[in-house]
Parts: C-alpha cells; structure tokens; sequence
C-alpha cells in the first residue's frame, strides 16, 4: 500500500491556511514530491521554499482538531453498477452537526475514496477556513 498525500494545489491551500505539521514529505517550489522527512522549524521549510505535503488522513486530522470539521466520505447506494464499480461522496460535518454546503443541484460523485477525500479538503480550505 502506498500513502496517499494531498496535491500540489491542496498542499499550497493548506501553507496559506497555517498547515504547520510535521511531515515525512514536501513539494517543491516547481510540484515535485519528494519524501524526506521535514519536521517544522523556523529554518524548516521556508528555507528551502518547500511546501509541507501531508496524507489525506493528515489534513483532515488537522481539519477535525484545529478547526471542527468533520468529513465523512460516503459511498453511493443503489448507484455502483458492479462491485467494483463504486461511486463516493462526501458529508461535513462542523462541530458534529451537519453543514449543508452548495451542491450545484445536485452531488458531485467521485470515482475514488481519495477523490472525494481531496474534493472535500479543498471545499474546506477554499470556503470554511
């Protein structure tokens, strides 16, 4: 199994937003991963102008503790046309109590559990916080 960590765009949100956990990986100035383990210091990472690149799980650990906010990825009911064929969504949830977000008439459906774990991250950077 290989971790899955937030996009480029996401880890630049999370920078702006105070993201200062330690991490076991970064982004360069130009979006390249890399997987030296960065812990955070006044000299960390400004220094080297690398962006903090955490797990999905990560930031929306951070997310639930720094800030309330819960999400919940769901799976489709009566959509998945195989078993292997499934479709995911997501739920907030702010101090434990649903948050109804703009849903364009209607949910957006993802592909993948980290699809819609990104989606959700970034709705939140991008309108909660």
């Amino acid at each position: 199994m290989i971790e899955d960590y937030v996009s480029f765009e996401i880890a630049k949100l999370l920078k702006e937003k105070g993201f200062d956990e330690g991490c076991r990986s970064h982004y360069g100035t130009s979006g390249s991963l890399s997987y030296e383990k960065y812990e955070v210091e006044a000299s960390g990472c400004e220094m080297h102008n690398a962006i903090l690149a955490p797990t999905l799980q990560m930031t929306m650990k951070w997310l639930r503790e720094s800030h309330n906010i819960f999400i919940a990825i769901n799976i489709v009911p009566h959509v998945t046309v195989t078993m292997e064929q499934k479709y995911y969504f997501f739920k907030l949830y702010i101090d434990r109590r649903p948050y109804n977000f703009p849903l364009n008439d209607s949910i957006k459906l993802y592909s993948s559990y980290e699809e819609a774990c990104e989606a959700a991250i970034k709705y939140c950077l991008e309108n909660l916080i």
